[in-house]
């Protein structure tokens, strides 16, 4: 692969990986908050009003922003049952029949979500608690998610059908 496609396939994989690194984090922030929760509910007898819902919209965010890296990283699980069964042509044809559909599948979910997200914010929908938060805010990420997820499904099928082999093979799955 020329040293030019290299640039712009490396730099949209290390952008969705930093993504999946910062939404990380939310789960340690998630941990605290519920941490707080609880030492504030039993030792202060003092339950707060937004620890559950915002932990609730917390793992929302980090969880679909981290799927495209967690793709990017060979960490979804795969049922090998086929692949196993076949050569190494074979494996690479499964490889693009799979990240296609992957692509497409993202794509309608992430548009429908993006549709969902605009209707919620345009009526103003918004949950039933003391936060009364947006649902668009449920919605975007998953449009977000999805949407990278389809971008890395896209570039993975892009350069197994460039260089016609398998990238990554060293992050093959686990044995169980």
């Amino acid at each position: 692969m020329p040293p030019q496609e290299k640039k712009w396939v490396g730099t949209i994989e290390s952008t969705i990986m930093r993504i999946g690194e910062y939404s990380s984090w939310i789960y340690l922030f998630i941990g605290i908050i519920v941490a707080y929760e609880v030492a504030s509910r039993y030792f202060f007898n003092s339950p707060t009003d937004w620890v559950e819902e915002t932990s609730r919209l917390g793992m929302v965010w980090a969880t679909f922003l981290l799927f495209p890296a967690c793709m990017g990283r060979r960490q979804l699980i795969s049922i090998t049952l086929f692949s196993d069964a076949v050569g190494e042509r074979a494996k690479v044809v499964l490889e693009g029949i799979s990240f296609a559909i992957i692509a497409l599948a993202c794509a309608v979910v992430s548009f429908e979500a993006l549709v969902a997200a605009i209707d919620a914010a345009r009526v103003g929908r918004a949950t039933a608690s003391v936060l009364r938060i947006p649902y668009w805010l449920f919605y975007l990420p998953v449009a977000i998610g999805f949407f990278l997820f389809f971008v890395q499904a896209a570039l993975e099928l892009i350069l197994l059908v460039a260089t016609g082999q398998r990238r990554k093979l060293e992050l093959a799955h686990e044995e169980i």
